[in-house]
This record gives structure tokens, C-alpha cells and sequence, in this order.
């Protein structure tokens, strides 16, 4: 009942939004179904959830309006999950230590929620922005991308996407002040503030906020960037290099943690992206080389891994344990209703990978159908095979082979 509900809710959602767009509002709707399959020895098969099937939809109701030299912006995010990968998405984190709050306000509204299913509405954007020639000045929940990674996102800080992310719309959006000041020589340097609780409800601590300043110019023929910033009590430095190598282009970024106990992570990737055509197909393709710092190796189980490692993994800046991998991706254009995307991100220290396929096709000028695909392969004991969630145990926690479809449709 309660799950009829939910979507009928979702649904006049949409009915509704259909009907006032003509006054400035656009909504973004998907529903999915997903299916996940683990061994007999893998972590969810000894919670009894070797396969998981799970259902979500959602419904992401937009308003942007500009007024003069400002612009108001506000997304309301209406989501609704239900099967096995509630529990066990819960019980992952049982083995990370509880994060601060991502965003100083708490703008969720839990509907309804069980072990079951989860259904709640979440206003994702919220903010006003005043734009000068040369300066913008952002408040309120927004999202931020930084960085030049193409699979792994080390110079992003704020709420970067895994690997492994398939539909990458949107950010989550957190609480900040953002301002921008542009030189007349096309430089720029920015700066952001996020202040956070250490728990919901508490004062501001800034050994849970983040502040940071970054900056873009060019070297030559070389796009240059450098930032630093006070994250979670730690210092995060970093410079980004990325130019032309023939008819490619190529990226560098190096991340230098300074942690408050004198520990020192130095993280880094380099990538090159090129196109071109095969036969009468067009054609994009990647290779992306990461070192993590706070990475250790696959015989390390997973409860044994460092506070280092696990402070940025629950904070969601780090997704894997190990410490070197390669990143290989591209996109056959079939059509212009139809695409293939193949992907991998191997493990350099053990030879372990994981194997993805995301095939997009378009039924309409705003709807589009997506599967996306993806198995590991590798032995117990490494990074894509399954780390021990402690040692000795026989239990392995690592991904799972899952297939997806989603359906996205924009009014």
C-alpha cells in the first residue's frame, strides 16, 4: 500500500508540474528497477541478500528566475526507493565511522521509511545568485564541480561522484557561499565556504566545515589551476595542469593532504581524452591513470583499514581501499537515438577489475532509456574480487554484479 502510494504521489507530481509549465517550471522524472548478484561468500549473502532487487522513482521540480543582475533558483527533489538494497545500503555503513552532516541545514523531509523502502523529498537547491561582469556571488544550497578527473575526482572535494556513477545530472547539493572574481586576462579565482555541525542540529565546527580558494589561469599554451582548503580539519593543496597532445587532450592533477595528526596523503591522476570516428560512427574514448593516498593494500580487510581511509570514505571523497588504478572508458554514437559506453576500472596492484557497459537510447525529444551494466572479476582477497571484512572471517565485501534500467523524462 504504502508503495502504491508513493508513486501515485510521484505521479500526480508530475501531472501537476505538466500543467504550470508554462509558468517557469521544468521537472526532471525517472524510474528505475536494479538487480544486484553476490556469491555465497560476499558480505551480502551473509545478511541473506546474495540478490538484491530493488524499484526507485523520482521527480526533480526546477525554478530558475532571473531578476536583473540576479537569479533565484530553487530544486525540489521528491525520491522514492523500495527493495533489498535499503538494508543493505544501511549495513555498509554500519562498517564506516557516522560522518558530519553533509549540509549545515537539514532541508529532508522523511515521508515514509522502513527497512524496506525510503521516501522522502529533499530541497536540493535553494539559492540567490548576483552577477557583475566581473563577480558572482552565490548563497544557499548549490552544487560545485571541481577538478579535471574523468572517472576519479581527487580535486573535487565537495560531494564528488564514484567511479562508478552512472547518472551524473545532478550533484546533492550542500550549503555554501560561493563568489567568483574574474580578471580582464581570463583568470579567475574563486572561493567557497561550507559550514557544517559535527551532528544535525549542533553548532558549526570547523573540524567539519570546509573553506577553499581556487584559482584558473593560463601558462603558455597551459590550462593551470591551484587550490587550497581547510577540510574537516585537515589542509588540502593542490595544482592542475591540462593541455593539447596532438588531436588529444590531456590532464594532471596533483592533491597534497596535510591531515591534523602530521600524516602527509599525496593523491594524483593523470588522463588523456581523444575522438574521432569508426566507420560512420562517432567515437570518444579515455585513459585515466589514479594514485589514492590514503589507499593500502588488498590484504588489508576492510575493518582493519586506517581512520585516514575511512574519514574520507564516509565523507564520500574516497570510494575504493587500494592505491593504484586504470580508468579506461569510451562512447560508440550508433545514431543519434543510440549509444554505447564501455567501461573499466582496474586495480593496478592485484589485477582486479570491474567491467561496465551503459547503453543510452532516445524515445523522444525529452525521454531517454538507459541500462547500464556492470561485473567485477577477481578473486577473493583483492580489491574488485572482495576484501575480508576482517581477517580470517571468509567473508568478502567488495561490488556486486548489478544490471539497471532507468527511464528519465524531462517536461
Amino acid at each position: 500500500m504504502i508503495r502504491a502510494a508513493s508513486l501515485v504521489l510521484i505521479l500526480l507530481w508530475v501531472a501537476v508540474a505538466a500543467q504550470v509549465q508554462a509558468d517557469g517550471l521544468r521537472l526532471r522524472f525517472a524510474a528505475g528497477l536494479s538487480g544486484g548478484w553476490s556469491d555465497g561468500s560476499s558480505y551480502a549473502a551473509s545478511l541473506g541478500m546474495e540478490n538484491r532487487f530493488s524499484q526507485s522513482g523520482s521527480a526533480r521540480l526546477m525554478w530558475d528566475k532571473s531578476v536583473g543582475d540576479f537569479r533565484f533558483q530553487v530544486h525540489s527533489h521528491l525520491s522514492y526507493a523500495s527493495g533489498d538494497n535499503i538494508g543493505y545500503a544501511a549495513a555498509l555503513l554500519v562498517m564506516l565511522p557516522t560522518p558530519s552532516p553533509a549540509t549545515l541545514f537539514n532541508l529532508t523531509s522523511t515521508i515514509s521509511s522502513s527497512g524496506s523502502h525510503v521516501f522522502t523529498n529533499t530541497i536540493d537547491r535553494l539559492s540567490v545568485t548576483y552577477a557583475a561582469p566581473s563577480f558572482v556571488i552565490k548563497v544557499g544550497r548549490q552544487a560545485i564541480t571541481w577538478g579535471s578527473g574523468l572517472a576519479f575526482h581527487p580535486g573535487d572535494i565537495v560531494a564528488p561522484f564514484s567511479p562508478n556513477t552512472v547518472d551524473t545530472a545532478y550533484k546533492p547539493g550542500a550549503d555554501m557561499i560561493y563568489a567568483q572574481y574574474l580578471f580582464d586576462n581570463g583568470a579567475d579565482i574563486q572561493a567557497i565556504a561550507l559550514p557544517r555541525p559535527a551532528t544535525t542540529g549542533g553548532p558549526v565546527m570547523y573540524t567539519s566545515s570546509t573553506y577553499a580558494l581556487r584559482t584558473n589561469l593560463q601558462l603558455g599554451s597551459l590550462d593551470a589551476s591551484a587550490m587550497f582548503a581547510l577540510d574537516r580539519g585537515d589542509t588540502v593543496s593542490g595544482v592542475g595542469l591540462s593541455g593539447a597532445l596532438g588531436g588529444a587532450s590531456w590532464n594532471a592533477e596533483y592533491i597534497h593532504w596535510a591531515l591534523s595528526t602530521g600524516a602527509v596523503h599525496p593523491s594524483w591522476l593523470f588522463n588523456i581524452s581523444n575522438f574521432g570516428t569508426l566507420g560512420n560512427w562517432n567515437i570518444s574514448y579515455f585513459a585515466e591513470y589514479y594514485h589514492n593516498g590514503f589507499g593500502v593494500a588488498s590484504s588489508v580487510d576492510f575493518l582493519s583499514f586506517p581512520a585516514s581511509l575511512k574519514k574520507r570514505m564516509s565523507a564520500g571523497q574516497v570510494f575504493y581501499g587500494g592505491t593504484d588504478f586504470l580508468a579506461l572508458g569510451g562512447q560508440v554514437q550508433v545514431n543519434a537515438d543510440l549509444s554505447f559506453a564501455p567501461n573499466a576500472v582496474i586495480s593496478l596492484n592485484d589485477g582486479s577489475l570491474v567491467a561496465g557497459l551503459v547503453v543510452n537510447y532516445t524515445l523522444g525529444d525529452n525521454t531517454n532509456l538507459v541500462f547500464s551494466y556492470s561485473h567485477p572479476i577477481g578473486a577473493h582477497g583483492s580489491e574488485f574480487g572482495g576484501r575480508e571484512t576482517t581477517s580470517g572471517s571468509g567473508i568478502y565485501v567488495g561490488p556486486s554484479q548489478y544490471a539497471v534500467m532507468q527511464l528519465v523524462h524531462f517536461f
